[in-house]
């Protein structure tokens, strides 16, 4: 029985609609790899319907071609406000990647920290146009100890590295004291096959080392070599000699003498007692027990 009004495609009407099913799906089949092609798309085709993925960037160059070589540090005291405006390009947490190429270098900066918010201010107004012209996948850490608790540079110096590792999958770690700065960016901040001395000509030493084996002020180092000598020692509260020992242990590394420093990271007992991802960069101050760390 038919029902006026009903209708009942053809033969014929059917065999076009399916024809046309097809040709469909095989347009979008072919933009698809089209686009992928063009755009380097690594991503499935349900996500790139409904989500879009990431264009996948090439490698930064080998040479940023950002560099300038020698440059004139700024030495004036700016606010706050106006270095955050300075850097609208940063992440919270004072965490920046290049936007038009993968960093070749995942770098977390690593500042000890004590009531200097003047070399603060000027540090970080020069470090990191100092550093974005390197093209890194960067972030600055500044340490601080609870008040009370004397100066400690080179536990200070343990914490940011186990707390930058929390963070990101950094590959290389510089320690920078606040009243350093860098005046050539060819002096490139990443970490060479050894554990790397960077402050080795300062203006007011004339450019010249104090004495060779110095290794204080800005050093670079892997995770894997820290790791290996354990860090730096915890013992040092108070200014000086931490570099010298840490000096020391990699000398005994590289003169392949086996020895097992229990003093650092693997002895290190600390509480975060305040963190806060600012703007220019992340700030962590901790609490430690001086009698456990002296038996430890």
């Amino acid at each position: 029985m038919v029902v006026p009004g009903d209708f009942y495609p053809s033969p014929g009407f059917s065999c076009r609609c399916r024809y046309l099913y097809v040709c469909l799906l095989a347009f979008v089949a072919t933009q698809l790899l089209i686009f992928g092609a063009i755009f380097h798309r690594k991503c499935s085709y349900i996500s790139w319907l409904w989500r879009g993925c990431a264009v996948r960037k090439s490698q930064c160059p080998l040479i940023s071609p950002h560099l300038i070589g020698r440059f004139e540090v700024e030495t004036y005291v700016p606010a706050w406000q106006t270095i955050i405006e300075n850097y609208p390009m940063l992440q919270n947490g004072g965490r920046y990647q290049p936007a038009d190429c993968e960093a070749r270098h995942r770098v977390a900066l690593i500042i000890p920290f004590r009531d200097r918010d003047i070399h603060l201010k000027i540090f970080l107004n020069n470090i990191h146009a100092f550093l974005m012209r390197q093209q890194l996948d960067y972030g600055i850490f500044v340490i601080d100890l609870e008040e009370g608790i004397p100066f400690n540079r080179a536990l200070l110096l343990n914490v940011g590295f186990l707390e930058a590792n929390k963070v990101h999958d950094y590959q290389c770690y510089i320690f920078h004291d606040v009243d350093l700065l860098p005046e050539n960016d060819h002096n490139t901040y990443s970490c060479p096959e050894q554990p790397r001395h960077m402050s080795v000509a300062i203006d007011k030493m004339n450019y010249r080392l104090p004495y060779m084996t110095i290794f204080g002020g800005v050093s670079a180092m892997t995770r894997e070599q820290m790791l290996t000598v354990n860090g730096y020692p915890n013992k040092f509260f108070g200014w000086g000699g931490e570099d010298d020992e840490m000096y020391n242990r990699f000398a005994l590394i590289m003169s392949e003498k086996k020895h097992y420093h229990q003093d650092g990271l693997s002895s290190l007992k600390y509480d975060v007692t305040k963190r806060e991802e600012r703007r220019l960069y992340t700030y962590i101050r901790v609490a430690v027990d001086r009698k456990q760390l002296a038996t430890s």
